[in-house]
C-alpha cells in the first residue's frame, strides 16, 4: 500500500506543475487568435500580418502587459505561500492554490475588457504563486529519502508537460472565433482537479509535528511508507529534530546567521542564478514563439507545438542526466549551446533578411536553431537551476532563502515578458537584435556559472557548507574545468567528483550546531526518544491499529 500512496501523490504532484507549465504557455497562442484581438481592438493578424510585427511598439506594450501581469501575480502569490502553507498546513495551501487558480481561469475566459484580462491574470499568477512554492516542499516533506533529489527534476517535467499540451490546445482552437476563451477556461477544468485530487491525499508529517500532532504524523507515514515500525518512528524522530533545528535560538541569534557574509553570498549566487535562468531568454520563445516563427515566414501554431514537444522530451532526460554528470557540467553546456544557437539565428536572419520576406528555406534553418536552443534549456538551466537553488542553503535560513531566489526568478520572468514584445515591435531590434540580446546574456550566465558556482553533486549538507568556506580557486575548481575545456585535457567534469572536502573542524558553526543536536537528543523532556534508546522501546500503541508489517520475505 506504501508504494501506491507513493505513486499517487508523486503523479499528483506532477499534475500540480502541469498547471504551471499550461498557464505559461496557454497565453503564448491566445494573445495571436483572431478572437482575442477583436475582442481587444488590437491589431488584426488574420491576413497575414504577425502580432509583434507592427511596428506597434504601444500595442506591443499592451500585450506585454497581459503576458506579464501573470509574472507579477506568481511574485506575491509565492511570497504569501510561505506563510500560508504554515498556517493552516500544506494540503490547505494547496487546495487554496487551486481555488485560486480556477476563480482566475472565469474571470480571464469572460473577460471582455482589456483590464479584465490583466486581473484575471494576476489572480492567476498568485494562484500559480502559491502552488510552485507549495508543491515541492508538499512532496519533498512526504517522498522518501530515495525519491526527493528526482523530485525537483520531475517537478520541471510535469511543467513542461503542461506548456506542451497548451500548444497543442492553442492549435487546435485557433481557428475558432471564440477558441481562445475555450483554452482559458480549461484552466478551470484543470483547477478542479487539482482541489478534488488534494482531497484524497494526506497532510505533510512534517507539518504535523510542527503542529504538535505527532500521533497523527506517525498514521500518515504507517500509510504511506513500505517499512517496518521502528523505521517509521526513526523518521518521526528526525522530523522533531529537524523542527528543533529551525525553531531553537533568538530573533537575534537567527537573523545574525541569516546575515552571515557566507550566508548572503550563497543567497545571492541563487538569486543571480535564478535572474539568468529567466535571461536565458527560454520564456522568450514559450510566451512568443507563434509570433517570432510568423515573422521569419513558417507556420507559428504548427512550429510551437514542435517546439514543446521537444522541451518536454528533453528534460525527460535531464531527469537522468543531474545526478550523473553533475550541476555544473550541465549548466555551462547548456549556456555555451544557447549562446551557439542564438548567434546563429540572429546572423542567418540578418544577413538573408528573413524578417523582410527573404530566404524561407533559411527561416527553417533559424527553426532549427530555436529548436536547438531549447534543447540545451531543457536539459540544462531548465531544471538544474532549481536543484542548485534547493540545495545550497543551510536548514536554519532554506526556506527564507528559496523563496527569494524563487521571487528573483518571477522578477526575471515579468522583466522577459514586458520587455520581449517591445523588442520585437522595435524597428532597430526586430528579431535578430532580439536574438543577439540572448547570446549575449547566455554567455554572460556561462561566465558567471565557470567562475562562481561550486559542483554540488553527491554532497552532504554539511560538505556543501564546508565547500562554500573554501578559497575561491577551491570552490569553482575552476582551473580543471578550464583544462577540461583545453584540447590537452585528458579529464572531464563527469568522470571525477569534486575535490576532497573536509568536514567541519571544532569551533566551526556546523559543527557547533551538531553538538547542540545531541545534547538536545539527551534531553529527558524530548517526546520522542534518540535512536540508541528507542530501538528496544514498543512502538505499537504508537501506530494505527490497521497498520501491517512488511513481508520480510
Amino acid at each position: 500500500m506504501g508504494k501506491l500512496f507513493v505513486w499517487c501523490f508523486t503523479a499528483f504532484a506532477a499534475f500540480g506543475g502541469f498547471l504551471f507549465g499550461y498557464d505559461i504557455g496557454v497565453i503564448n497562442g491566445v494573445k495571436d487568435m483572431e478572437g482575442f484581438r477583436m475582442t481587444f481592438n488590437l491589431s488584426d493578424v488574420s491576413n497575414g500580418s504577425c502580432a509583434g510585427a507592427t511596428g506597434d511598439e504601444k500595442e506591443g506594450a499592451i500585450l506585454g502587459l497581459v503576458v506579464s501581469m501573470f509574472s507579477i501575480g506568481c511574485f506575491f502569490g509565492a511570497l504569501l505561500a510561505g506563510g500560508l502553507s504554515d498556517a493552516i498546513g500544506r494540503k490547505l495551501a494547496i487546495v487554496t492554490g487551486g481555488v485560486v487558480f480556477t476563480f482566475a481561469g472565469v474571470i480571464q475566459s469572460v473577460s471582455y475588457f482589456i483590464w479584465m484580462m490583466f486581473i484575471g491574470r494576476i489572480v492567476a499568477g498568485i494562484g500559480v504563486g502559491i502552488l510552485s512554492m507549495v508543491v515541492p516542499i508538499y512532496n519533498a516533506e512526504l517522498a522518501p529519502k530515495s525519491l526527493r533529489g528526482r523530485l525537483v527534476s520531475l517537478n520541471q517535467l510535469s511543467i513542461t508537460a503542461g506548456i506542451m499540451v497548451s500548444f497543442v490546445i492553442d492549435l487546435i482552437f485557433e481557428t475558432f472565433l471564440d477558441g481562445w476563451r475555450v483554452a482559458l477556461a480549461l484552466q478551470c477544468v484543470f483547477g478542479i482537479t487539482l482541489i478534488v485530487g488534494m482531497l484524497f491525499l494526506p497532510e505533510s508529517p512534517r507539518w504535523l509535528v510542527v503542529k504538535n500532532r505527532e500521533q497523527k504524523a506517525v498514521e500518515v507515514l504507517a500509510k504511506i511508507r513500505h517499512g517496518s515500525d521502528e523505521d517509521i518512528q526513526e523518521e518521526v524522530h528526525e522530523i522533531a529534530l529537524t523542527v528543533h533545528k529551525h525553531e531553537k535560538g533568538s530573533l537575534a541569534q537567527t537573523l545574525r546567521k541569516f546575515l552571515h557574509w557566507r550566508i548572503l553570498q550563497r543567497i545571492a549566487l541563487g538569486m543571480i542564478l535564478q535572474l539568468f535562468q529567466q535571461f536565458t531568454g527560454m520564456n522568450v520563445i514559450m510566451y512568443y514563439s507563434t509570433s517570432i516563427f510568423c515573422t521569419i515566414g513558417v507556420e507559428g501554431y504548427v512550429s510551437t507545438a514542435v517546439v514543446g514537444m521537444l522541451n518536454f522530451l528533453t528534460t525527460i532526460l535531464s531527469v537522468f542526466l543531474v545526478d550523473k554528470f553533475g550541476r555544473k557540467v550541465l549548466l555551462l553546456l547548456g549556456a555555451l549551446g544557447m549562446t551557439v544557437s542564438m548567434a546563429i539565428g540572429a546572423s542567418l536572419l540578418l544577413g538573408f533578411h528573413v524578417e523582410e520576406g527573404g530566404n524561407q528555406a533559411v527561416g527553417y534553418v533559424v527553426v532549427l536553431c530555436i529548436c536547438l536552443f531549447v534543447f540545451n534549456f531543457a536539459y540544462g538551466w531548465g531544471p538544474t537551476a532549481w536543484v542548485v537553488t534547493s540545495e545550497i542553503y543551510p536548514l536554519n535560513v532554506r526556506g527564507f532563502a528559496v523563496s527569494l531566489t524563487t521571487s528573483a526568478n518571477w522578477i526575471g520572468n515579468f522583466i522577459v515578458a514586458m520587455c520581449t514584445p517591445v523588442m520585437l515591435a522595435s524597428s532597430a531590434l526586430q528579431t535578430q537584435g532580439t536574438f543577439y540580446i540572448l547570446a549575449v546574456t547566455n554567455f554572460l550566465a556561462f561566465l558567471f556559472v565557470l567562475l562562481c558556482l561550486p559542483e554540488t553533486k553527491g554532497e552532504s549538507l554539511e560538505r556543501v557548507d564546508a565547500l562554500f568556506s573554501k578559497p575561491w580557486v577551491e570552490m569553482t575548481n575552476i582551473w580543471f574545468y578550464l583544462r577540461c575545456g583545453c584540447p590537452w585535457g585528458s579529464r572531464w567534469p563527469w568522470t571525477s567528483t569534486s575535490a576532497a572536502l573536509s568536514l567541519p573542524e571544532d569551533g566551526d558553526p556546523s559543527q557547533q550546531e551538531l553538538d547542540e543536536d545531541e545534547r538536545y537528543l539527551n534531553r529527558e523532556d524530548v517526546p520522542l526518544q534518540p535512536k540508541e534508546r528507542r530501538i528496544h522501546t514498543p512502538v505499537e500503541n504508537t501506530l494505527p491499529s490497521n497498520h501491517t508489517q512488511p513481508d520480510s520475505s
